[in-house]
């Protein structure tokens, strides 16, 4: 094994590279473009293993808008990212998914880098998650052979309720501002993924429109941006209102595509994962960007050689949390914290 150190001119800071054969591992905190994000790492891979994605070559596939991940057929590059970071109502938890004793559960801490992690799910396999306004967890249950929407009490109990049923996937779910609509994913080998709402006070369960991961607007029960794959093999951002029967395009790129629309508490931002070719490593792997919702001002936040994916805003928007493989020898997952100064 052999280590390469390589020097940031004006910051004395230092990226610290090591190489086992053709795989390269950086164990620096943040690259030189990150300097000013002030990360503070608020999981530590010693005490628990976090769950997030993955990335990695394209898979043959003859129709990418049938694929439950993203896409970006020119990089030859595709990754997998369920919600699987969310932060509290009131903003002072969050609630992320773990693996431990060979089962994949939703845990809850404080924001804080010092904390209690307490086991709030006790399934064998548990998927993409949120933590709704009604102060319910709500997540994706591996009841084979498909899965489930589920929720539990965020704070106590163990008295869990299924919401969606059938032999079908349901995934990415997803709860409105006032409590009233979940949102999810349904996906079908036949016909890929689409977007389900339930609602939750008359038990209506209605498809809405076709893609993935719906991140519903602030206020409005009728809109949503969500992800959508195209034929040609590309990810991209659009804006849905499925009760007036429009659609919009936010967000596609060139060279990048994008997955796990979020939007900030003022409604003016939506974060999302992108690929990218970092200027370390010169390979593709996934960063975090931020956009407005009207599509304008694409940004892009993390530029560290390792994976960070599923971000999350604070309550108060000047923060945002993220889960990334950076800075250990074992490429494990952590959560992290970044402010947000745009």
């Amino acid at each position: 094994m052999k280590k390469t150190l390589y020097i940031i001119s004006c910051m004395a800071v230092s990226l610290a590279m090591v190489s086992c054969g053709t795989e390269k591992i950086f164990l620096d905190l943040f690259s030189p473009e990150e300097s000013g994000l002030n990360l503070v790492k608020i999981t530590d891979e010693a005490a628990g293993s976090v769950i997030a994605g993955s990335t990695g070559k394209l898979l043959p596939t003859t129709n990418y808008a049938t694929q439950l991940a993203g896409f970006n057929k020119e990089a030859n590059f595709r990754w997998y990212a369920p919600s699987n970071l969310s932060v509290s109502p009131d903003g002072t938890k969050l609630a992320y998914v773990t693996y431990a004793n060979g089962q994949n559960n939703v845990v809850v801490r404080s924001t804080g880098s010092q904390g209690v992690t307490t086991q709030r799910t006790f399934r064998n396999v548990v998927g993409g998650m949120c933590w709704g306004s009604d102060n319910r967890l709500y997540f994706a249950d591996a009841n084979r052979p498909n899965y489930y929407i589920c929720s539990i009490d965020a704070e106590q109990g163990t008295v869990m309720s299924q919401h969606t049923n059938g032999n079908v996937d349901d995934s990415y779910p997803a709860l409105t501002s006032d409590g009233k609509i979940l949102y999810f994913t349904r996906w079908s080998s036949a016909y890929g993924p689409s977007i389900w709402s339930l609602n939750k006070e008359d038990g209506t369960l209605s498809s809405c429109a076709r893609g993935f991961a719906a991140c519903p607007v602030p206020n409005d029960n009728e809109a949503f941006y969500c992800v959508r794959n195209s034929t040609a093999g590309k990810s991209e951002i659009w804006y849905v209102n499925y009760v007036k029967g429009q659609e919009s395009i936010v967000l596609s790129d060139v060279k990048r595509s994008f997955t796990s629309p979020t939007i900030s508490p003022d409604g003016q931002w939506l974060l999302v994962v992108g690929n990218s070719v970092s200027s370390i490593s010169k390979e593709q792997n996934t960063d975090i960007f931020v956009v407005r919702t009207n599509g304008s001002q694409l940004t892009q936040l993390t530029y560290h050689p390792m994976t960070d994916m599923c971000p999350a805003w604070s309550k108060d928007g000047k923060h945002i949390y993220f889960i990334s493989s950076r800075a250990n020898k074992d490429k494990a997952y952590n959560i992290w914290r970044m402010n947000f100064n745009l």
